[in-house]
């Protein structure tokens, strides 16, 4: 049985270059995901894989963003022991076949060998992503990184036909996540065969659409005033 039940997964995670950096942000978002639902949280850091322990009773999702790397989303050991550390109920690791400090091979080893009880989500970009790691048996492939990688920079997200190739193959939930942002890219998505969809900047990064609309806002006011 997974840790993580078919439905909606929030992803909540703060930037360095946010607005916000109060870390009970993140803890208020998954309160309210939880309230309504949600039947898991996607977080990044020790942090806020800390805070949100025994405060919901969804499962956290721990990963670390790692910037040094160009595989970035947990790909060391020490990373991912970090969030596993800090209480995560399963570990997010990037399986793109981009430059990375540790074989996605061993890192999965560490986690089945020291952390038994934690379960894996392989964030992929692509099909080739998806074959390559699906040998080494996650309990997640997810869609994560497909528009982030330079192999898959053109594609347009949400990358629901991604969903739909996988599901026609893959022995293990897929998860549709990467710009999703409203009910019709859900229901779509789940059509395709998704387990679950995660929904992040659209729900718990509203600066980013206000700043649009004040920006929209001024522009068009411009443009009002010149005509005068």
């Amino acid at each position: 049985m997974e840790k993580i039940q078919r439905g909606i997964i929030l992803s909540v995670q703060l930037e360095p270059t946010d607005p916000i950096t109060d870390p009970c942000f993140v803890l208020s978002m998954a309160k309210i995901a939880e309230s309504v639902g949600a039947v898991a949280i996607r977080t990044n850091g020790r942090e806020h894989v800390k805070i949100l322990k025994g405060k919901i009773n969804i499962p956290i999702i721990g990963l670390v963003k790692n910037r040094a790397y160009e595989a970035y989303i947990t790909p060391t050991f020490e990373d991912v022991k970090e969030v596993v550390s800090a209480g995560c109920d399963v570990v997010a690791i990037d399986c793109t076949r981009r430059k990375r400090p540790v074989p996605v091979e061993d890192l999965f080893s560490m986690v089945r060998t020291r952390f038994p009880h934690v379960e894996i989500i392989a964030d992929i970009a692509d099909e080739f992503d998806a074959e390559r790691v699906l040998p080494l048996k996650p309990d997640y492939l997810a869609t994560t990184l497909s528009g982030y990688t330079d192999y898959t920079k053109n594609v347009k997200l949400p990358n629901i036909e991604l969903v739909k190739r996988l599901s026609s193959f893959s022995p293990v939930p897929v998860i549709a996540e990467g710009g999703y942002s409203n009910e019709e890219e859900i229901t779509q998505a789940l059509i395709a065969g998704a387990y679950a969809v995660v929904v992040g900047t659209a729900i718990t990064r509203p600066w980013i659409m206000l700043s649009k609309l004040v920006e929209t806002f001024r522009s068009t006011n411009g443009s009002r005033s010149e005509k005068r």
